[in-house]
């Protein structure tokens, strides 16, 4: 009987290894979104009626993270599987799209919220940001995150009751506020250097630095 159970436990460890082996080797060849089969406006996640779009394109992405940012933000449904550190969910996944977009939902490190209130979405400084939804910009206001980084924040089109904010942004780009705005063709700006002053939380689920725009919605009123 104790030599049963030790075959049947030393089974479960090799198994387990394997597991983790394999579900280690498939996050680190995965990536945020296939370029070769998503456009430049693939959404990544509904929330509040809205479709939240990629604002960084699909080629340039290093990773997508969601998290908990206050109690205002409306929960994101995100598309895609989630590939996080529980290897046993990731396994029960079924939420694999045709863009094969792989998310993590990251710890929540102390903030209230929903788990999915916001997404970082990562890429290189400099990068493009364009609109993640079509709409028109109500306030571009200064990030109190980073220096000469704004927040711009527009009101989607099929739902007038939200705003939809982008945070770390060089507004350096096409859109000012009252403009209209189109989801994955308006530039917004560029990828803000985060990683210059902060220690972005991405980065412990990327191979970079984990430079990023942060993307929410928050209801009005």
């Amino acid at each position: 009987m104790a030599v049963s159970l030790l075959m049947l436990g030393a089974v479960a460890l090799v198994f387990a290894v394997f597991v983790q082996t394999r579900a280690s080797d498939t996050a680190e060849r995965a990536v945020p979104i296939d370029p070769n089969n998503a456009g430049p406006d693939t959404v990544l996640a509904e929330a509040a009626g809205v479709s939240v779009s990629t604002p960084v394109r699909p080629a340039s992405l290093t990773g997508l993270g969601y998290h908990p940012e206050g109690e205002s933000l409306a929960a994101m449904e995100p598309r895609g599987k989630n590939i996080s550190a529980n290897v046993f969910v990731g396994l029960l996944s079924r939420g694999e799209t045709p863009e094969r977009i792989h998310y993590y939902v990251m710890d929540a490190a102390g903030r209230d919220g929903p788990e999915t209130g916001a997404v970082d979405v990562g890429a290189t400084p400099g990068t493009t940001v364009y609109a993640p939804v079509t709409g028109t910009v109500t306030a571009i206001r200064p990030d109190p995150m980073v220096q000469n980084a704004n927040i711009v924040e527009i009101k989607p089109d099929v739902n007038p009751d939200v705003r939809l904010s982008v945070a770390l942004v060089r507004s350096d780009g096409d859109a000012g506020v009252n403009d209209s705005v189109t989801a994955g063709k308006t530039e917004l700006g560029t990828v803000a250097d985060t990683a210059e002053v902060l220690d972005p939380q991405l980065s412990s689920y990327t191979a970079d630095a984990g430079n990023h725009v942060t993307v929410s919605v928050s209801k009005t009123g």
